[in-house]
């Protein structure tokens, strides 16, 4: 999932924090300072004494770049300093998420002990001033989030743990953290953005727009979209297109979608559409958008099925604030808790445990982690779903039929199709179908459809988008993390109908 890097002055906790961090998410600590004086064999100051604070600073370099390339994650506590070297904020960001722990000048001095070489002779609170007024620009560039440094360790400590960045390809990432990372769209100097956002999730939108504008960025136009599937439809596109013409949106403008799977979709899809491309960001509201919807590039409108009408456009940022996913209702938890237990059905066992443990219990924070670090592993090697990718849609064969028969919402209706796929995959493979159903119950999801017609789910399976010369493809199980795609017939579709209660 990347490292978790620490930047900050002198006394800003990095080290304690960093320790913390490292202990709570069962990662290494790596402090780059020890790190260099175990190479050198002497202290930071005996350095800048014998050497030069320029010899130090090559040094320090070379320790970022080694730690950005190491393949294994760690919490890094870096210099107060390294901030300095462009390329040390490049590597920092390219590879992992960076919290800056901020504090005032005040709260600094009273922590920055001695053996600190840039204090000597000088003022502690005079000097740290100097050097925060200069180095605070750099500190913003740098970071993804900024977390108060000037409280209790274990408060900041909690905040950065919940930082991760992930990678969903080639210029797209997935932010996770405490908040909203700032600022919201990158490169946002002299730019122009449209905000779409359904109005139930109005008050997150709105504190979007005031990062924009805080950044300097001009909200061309703020558009509110129709609530659920309702925001996807052709005509709501079309709207959408001419609030944009009206604004005069360009290409080096972008779209800002706020909502929920539905929102998103719609804003990945007229942001790929709108002059053949434009650059998108994605604020998820819902668990089923954080962890999927929002996640992969895979957009679209539903016409005379779900999805049919849709374009492949990487987002460039998808931020997921666990805070807004922690305020949901029970009801949006659970059903997005079905899009996180699928994940886990295809490829992390660890997660489908948690989550059969300790139901919508489970520390929310790990579960979007984890689900979120399946899927941007599997859409990064295959974007285009040419291969790997279509595991992803495991439930949704069957699940989509229903939820377009019946009006089901989307996470339900997936862990309905996930009990239909377990049959098929335990009469074709030997799966133990309890190793499904039992994590679902435990999530209070729903094993049964709702009454619905039957000739009108087989005519919607039949539209699936998946379907090849071969036929319908569907995603089964040989076990948990085992999946496979393989064509199915009408009595495979109906043995998965039947385990449903659809006769």
């Amino acid at each position: 999932m990347g490292n978790i890097w620490l930047i900050g002055m002198m006394g800003s906790g990095k080290t304690t924090v960093g320790e913390m961090v490292a202990a709570a998410r069962g990662m290494p600590h790596r402090d780059a300072d020890r790190l260099i004086e175990e190479r050198e064999g002497c202290s930071v100051a005996e350095i800048f004494a014998g050497d030069g604070e320029d010899f130090f600073r090559r040094l320090e370099k070379e320790t970022v770049a080694r730690l950005a390339a190491d393949p294994e994650d760690a919490v890094v506590s870096t210099g107060g300093g390294a901030v300095l070297d462009p390329s040390n904020r490049e590597a920092m960001r390219r590879s992992g998420a960076v919290a800056w722990l901020d504090a005032p000048v005040s709260v600094l001095a009273g922590r920055a002990g001695g053996g600190r070489p840039l204090l000597e002779g000088r003022d502690a609170a005079s000097r740290l001033g100097e050097l925060l007024a200069d180095r605070r620009p750099l500190y913003e560039a740098a970071a993804h989030y900024v977390i108060d440094g000037s409280g209790a360790a274990e408060e900041a400590a909690a905040q950065a743990g919940e930082c991760a960045r992930l990678t969903a390809g080639e210029s797209s990432e997935v932010l996770i953290g405490p908040h909203l990372p700032d600022p919201l769209l990158p490169d946002s100097e002299g730019r122009r953005a449209a905000v779409l956002f359904q109005p139930s999730v109005a008050e997150w939108a709105e504190r979007a727009v005031e990062d924009l504008r805080g950044r300097g960025v001009e909200v061309a136009a703020s558009i509110a979209l129709p609530d659920r599937d309702a925001a996807k439809t052709v005509e709501t596109a079309g709207t959408v297109y001419e609030r944009l013409a009206e604004a005069n949106l360009g290409r080096r403008d972008a779209i800002v979608g706020v909502g929920g799977g539905a929102a998103t979709d719609l804003a990945g899809f007229v942001a790929a559409t709108w002059l053949r491309g434009v650059e998108c960001v994605l604020v998820p509201t819902t668990l089923l958008a954080a962890v999927d919807a929002a996640i992969g590039g895979k957009t679209g409108v539903n016409v005379a099925g779900k999805n049919l009408v849709g374009a492949f456009w990487r987002p460039s940022r998808v931020a997921i604030s666990l805070r807004i996913l922690e305020e949901l209702p029970e009801e949006l938890r659970r059903e997005g808790a079905a899009e996180a237990v699928k994940a886990g059905f295809i490829a992390d066992p660890v997660l489908v445990e948690m989550l059969d443990r300790h139901g919508l219990e489970a520390p929310l924070g790990e579960v979007v982690r984890r689900a979120v670090a399946v899927k941007t592993e599997v859409v990064a090697g295959d974007f285009r779903e040419a291969g790997r990718r279509a595991v992803l849609n495991f439930g949704h064969t069957i699940g989509h039929g229903v939820e377009a028969a019946c009006g089901m919402p989307h996470g339900l209706a997936v862990a309905v199709g996930m009990v239909a796929a377990a049959e098929v995959s335990a009469r074709r493979h030997g799966f133990d179908p309890q190793l499904v159903l039992g994590p679902l119950r435990k999530l209070g999801l729903p094993t049964k459809s709702p009454p619905v017609d039957r000739d009108r789910v087989l005519t919607l399976i039949s539209r699936d988008k998946k379907r090849t010369e071969e036929g319908l493809r569907m995603v089964l199980l040989k076990g948990i993390g085992d999946p496979v795609v393989e064509p199915v017939g009408p009595e495979e579709i109906d043995w998965g109908l039947a385990a449903i209660g659809v006769g």
